[in-house]
Parts: C-alpha cells; structure tokens; sequence
C-alpha cells in the first residue's frame, strides 16, 4: 500500500477527530457520573424508573441484561442510562430494542477497581454512557416499538428465535458455543472450554467479529451469483441481507466496521473506480465514531481496526511473495499470514485487557477459521430447516451438538501444545508506541528508509524511557491491596526483587495484581499467618516462586528510617522513627494503596 494514503483527506480527518476525542477523553468528557441529587436513590429498594430498552438482550455470569435509556425514576425527570439485570424467566425473551418498560428494583453505581488489574466496572461503563446498574425484581412493558426501533426490533425477533431454536435442540454448552459461532454472543461458556479456546487463540469466533459480516454476506453474493442476479442487484441484496445481520447480532463496532467497508467496496465496484480496501477501512471508521463517539474507547473497536490496519498494510505484498505457488498453497499461506498478522497486531490489546496470548492461534486458525464459516452455513441452515419442520429439530441438534463439541476438541488439543499460551504483563502507553513503531516498520517494509526511520525513533523513545525511569526509582516501593479480611503486600526493591507477604486465600485477585504490575515471579512469599493449602498450591501454580518464609507477626522491613510492620490484625503500619502514617488505614478502604521510599521519606500514591 502507498504510504501516501496516509496523506489523504478521509485518514487526516479521521485521525484528527480520534485525537480529539482522545483529548476529550483524557479531561473526563466522556465520564456519565449521576447529579447529587440522584445518589440519594442508590440502594433504595422498590425504586420505579421508566424509560426505553435500547439494546439487545445479552447475558454474562450475573444473569440476562439489557441496557435502558431511563426517563423518569418514581415520577421525576431521569435522563440516565443504566444496565438493566433482570429477573429470570422467559418474559425477558420478549423484550425489544425501542421497547417502553417499566422496571421496578435497586439501583448501585458501578464499583471502580479496587487493586490494580481488577476489573473496572466504573471506567467500563462511563466509556459506555452508563450511569447505575439496577437489580430489576419486575418489569412491565408499557407500549409498542416506535417506527424509528422497528428494524432493531425485527432483528432483535430474528436472532431470538435463532437462540430459542439453539436452547431447545443443543445442550446448554453447546448451544452457547454456536451461539458464539453464529451471533458473538456466547454468554458464560463453561471455564475449561472457555480457557481451551482462549489460549487456542479462536475466541475471536465466539465474540463479535467482522469476519461473521463477511462470511453472511460472501454467502449471500455466491447465491445471487449462481442465481444469475445483475451486480446492481447482487450488492442490493447482499446490503439488505449483511445490515439485517448486523442489526441482528447488535452492530458493535466489528460488525459495523466490516458491513460499511464492505458497501464501501461494492459501491466503489458498481462505480467502476479503484476499491481501495484502506479507504473503505477509513470511512467506515468515520461512520461509527461519528453514530457513537465513545466506540473509541471499547475494545471491539480497538481490536477490529488494529487488525484490519496491518492487514490492509501487508497483505497486498504477501499475496505476490508465491507468483508460482499451486492455488491451494497460495491460500493456505495466506491464511497463515492473516493469522500471524492479527495476532503481532492485537498483542499489546491481548496484554492489556486480557493479560494473556495465545502462541499456538496462528496453527489453530489454520484449521477454524475455514471451518468456522461452514459450521455458520450449517447452524443457519439449521435454523431454517428446523423452523420449517419440527420432526427434524432432534436429529438438526445432534448434528449441531457433534459439530460444536468437536471444535472444541480441536482446541482442546491446541490449548494442550506445549507453550500454546503464555501469561502476559501489561504494557504501558510508552510501550505500546514502541511496539507499533517497531511493527510498522517491518510492515512497510521495503520502504527502505521510512522503516529505518520508525525503527530508529522507537528504539530512540524506548531507552529514553528506561532510562528515566531507572533514575525515578524508589529504594523500595509497598503495594497494599484491599482484599479483605487479608492485609496481601507487594514489597519491590529498587534491585528487581519482588516479595509478597500474606498472600491470603484470595489467590486469584492477587494474581491479577502481580501481572498488572508485571511479576511473574517471586524472590519470596512471607507468610506471618497460616496459609490454607489450597490457596498456597494456586499461589505457586499462578507464578515462578523461588523461596517461602514463615515469621512470626509482627514482622518489620526497614528501608533506611522508615520501617514497615506487616502482620498486625489492624492492617499493614508504616513508621518513620516513632511517628505513624496514620492516613493509610483509611485510604485503604477505598481501594490499594501505595508507598515508596527511598530510605529517608515515604510517600504514599
């Protein structure tokens, strides 16, 4: 790809408005924090709040949700958006996007992360345009879809009945594993199968992904084609089809990216001019950023477009590497390219929200993602046969139940590879400058000199950084995390040792915490307490341990004057001489707290 693309209109555009919003971003624009006078409502039980379903109905680990643009609360203006968790039973399988509704429950605010590497309920949902999470005890539907909802309705209809037709013919796994495969919506996925296809690097099939856009819509032209339809009325259909599915399956950002790229590309096709693949790659960015700004701070549209841009950068010089290569190979190689260049793209996204990769993916996709696509024809077909004839819905599920477990099993067996994953610590904004530069250098490449231009300003940016913070280092810093009823401790010296003390039973919380802050081993764990010994096998399973000491409480670390006293029923204490940081025990309570010193002086973050 010429790298005068970058110079032109539609990319200049589109960057500036990223970087605007970027800035927006950074100075709280985006943030949906409720008015004073609302937060007397949190917690109140039997609150009343009107407003309209704005979203399709999905389901994680807490139960089936909906997000609602509320309008009132017990007769006042509330203008808020909420996530909506509602109770069990079938009537929520009714609900529609546009719908009024009437809820009645508790409502909370989204919880901020209390240690580093927690998840953050807050920051997730503010980046949506979310303000409460309510416990809905009853909803009531109070009216009919408006006009303007009623293509979001029949869609939201269309993919209900496809998940029905999954519930009543597959078991729950499995139909939630096809659910995934057809929709992206694969809800709680049983935690053995759901690690296996993790670190199989094919969770991208069970999430929204663009590719489930392409596979419909390739579909859908492959049939008008061989139906003998003009071009005009190829695209026509292949439009209507592929934008009733990507309403169907909710019009996240994959979705949208990959529908308007491709009537982008078909538009161009119709026109007769040159399909530029980056241009339909900008434009359709444009489109969603412009709908719904804050797209740009949610990882589906992050991933999406990292992928796409090394794609659109590399492959069209990939394609020409095996001028005399059978067909066959030439495909498969290409494949392989694909995969390899989505997981360089997508590794320091991998690291940051997801704190694992997967080595083994780029095999694994050889075999999935092809496999993928027909295992799409065959549960549609499915759907369709089975709404047709109901005789044939027991004999469709099992075929469909076979299918879904020997994905599965594939990658079961590529999960189970030596070093098919490996845990990953998060990268700083430094370091992820640094590795794009470093990667658009080779992907540009054999554009001499701008590449050595790349490699060299990030080489220039990664030693300058180093170094600074090799000077900015503390004798030692202490990481006091909030997982009550233990009192966990992160001890780093200025040397790279890096202890824990009182790890506690929540093993898995203080795991996340130690890869946030990038160990992935420990020097030693000291323990002042007893340990249960199911918490300490998980301890040393999560993590490379090099030596464990038993001390009796309390135990103090001295750095210079300033001496730290662990052990105490009250919580970690830090002294200089006989004066006591006595701010700590209360900073605590709302989250970690952390204290560096340099043997002279603490100071607590």
């Amino acid at each position: 790809m010429p790298l005068s693309y970058f110079r032109r209109p539609l990319f200049l555009c589109l960057a500036a408005y990223m970087a605007i919003l970027a800035a927006l971003h950074s100075r709280g624009f985006f943030r949906a924090d409720p008015p004073e006078d609302l937060l007397r409502f949190r917690y109140m039980p039997g609150v009343v709040v009107s407003g309209r379903v704005v979203s399709p109905l999905k389901e994680d680990s807490r139960g089936a949700k909906v997000f609602v643009q509320a309008e009132s609360l017990r007769g006042r203006p509330f203008d808020q958006k909420l996530i909506a968790y509602l109770p069990r039973g079938p009537a929520d399988r009714d609900l529609r996007p546009g719908m009024p509704v009437e809820l009645v429950g508790r409502l909370r605010l989204p919880r901020p992360a209390r240690n580093p590497g927690e998840f953050d309920e807050k920051a997730f949902l503010h980046d949506r345009g979310t303000s409460w999470i309510m416990s809905v005890e009853s909803l009531r539907v109070t009216g009919r879809v408006s006009k303007p909802w009623l293509a979001k309705a029949w869609a939201e209809g269309a993919r209900q009945s496809l998940e029905t037709f999954l519930r009543k013919t597959l078991p729950q796994d499995e139909a939630r594993v096809f659910s995934g495969l057809l929709l992206g919506f694969k809800g709680p996925l049983r935690r053995d199968w759901n690690r296996a296809v993790a670190d199989a690097g094919a969770m991208h099939l069970l999430v929204p992904s663009g590719a489930k856009v392409a596979f419909v819509m390739l579909a859908v032209f492959a049939v008008a084609l061989r139906l003998g339809f003009y071009p005009g009325q190829r695209f026509a259909l292949a439009m209507l089809v592929g934008g009733f599915y990507t309403l169907m399956v909710g019009a996240d950002a994959p979705y949208t990216r990959a529908f308007w790229a491709a009537a982008a590309l078909g538009a161009c096709q119709l026109a007769g001019r040159d399909s530029g693949a980056f241009q339909a790659m900008c434009l359709a960015a444009l489109v969603t950023l412009i709908w719904e700004p804050r797209e740009l701070f949610g990882a589906g549209f992050q991933m999406t477009y990292a992928a796409v841009i090394g794609l659109v950068l590399a492959m069209p010089r990939i394609q020409k590497l095996w001028p005399g290569a059978p067909r066959w190979l030439r495909s498969l190689m290409c494949v392989a390219a694909v995969s390899v260049l989505v997981q360089v793209m997508l590794w320091p996204i991998f690291a940051n929200i997801f704190g694992r990769g997967s080595l083994i993916g780029v095999l694994a996709n050889m075999v999935l993602v092809p496999s993928s696509g027909l295992m799409m024809a065959a549960g549609f077909g499915a759907w369709f046969i089975g709404s047709c004839s109901t005789a044939a819905q027991p004999c469709l599920g099992g075929c469909l139940s076979a299918l879904a477990r020997l994905f599965v099993r594939v990658c079961q067996l590529f999960s189970s590879l030596p070093g098919a994953a490996v845990d990953l610590a998060p990268m700083s904004l430094t370091e992820v400058i640094v590795y794009y530069d470093l990667v658009f250098s080779v992907l540009i490449l054999p554009k001499w000199r701008v590449s050595l231009a790349l490699a060299l300003a990030g080489g220039v940016l990664w030693t300058g950084s180093a170094a600074a913070a090799f000077w900015r280092r503390p004798a030692a810093s202490v990481l006091l995390l909030r997982l009550p009823p233990g009192n966990p401790a992160l001890v780093r010296f200025a040397d790279g040792r890096a202890w824990l003390v009182d790890p506690g039973t929540k093993v898995a919380a203080v795991l996340k915490t130690l890869r946030a802050r990038g160990v992935m081993s420990l020097d030693k764990v000291v323990l002042t307490r007893p340990m249960p010994r199911r918490a300490w096998r998980r301890l040393r399973r999560g993590l490379v341990l090099r030596e464990a000491a038993w001390v009796q409480a309390p135990w103090r670390l001295r750095q210079g004057k300033v001496c730290f006293e662990f052990g105490r029923p009250e919580g970690t204490r830090v002294l200089r001489g006989e004066a006591q940081y006595s701010i700590i025990p209360g900073l605590l309570k709302r989250g970690a707290v952390e204290i560096e010193t340099d043997g002279d002086r603490a100071e607590i973050r």
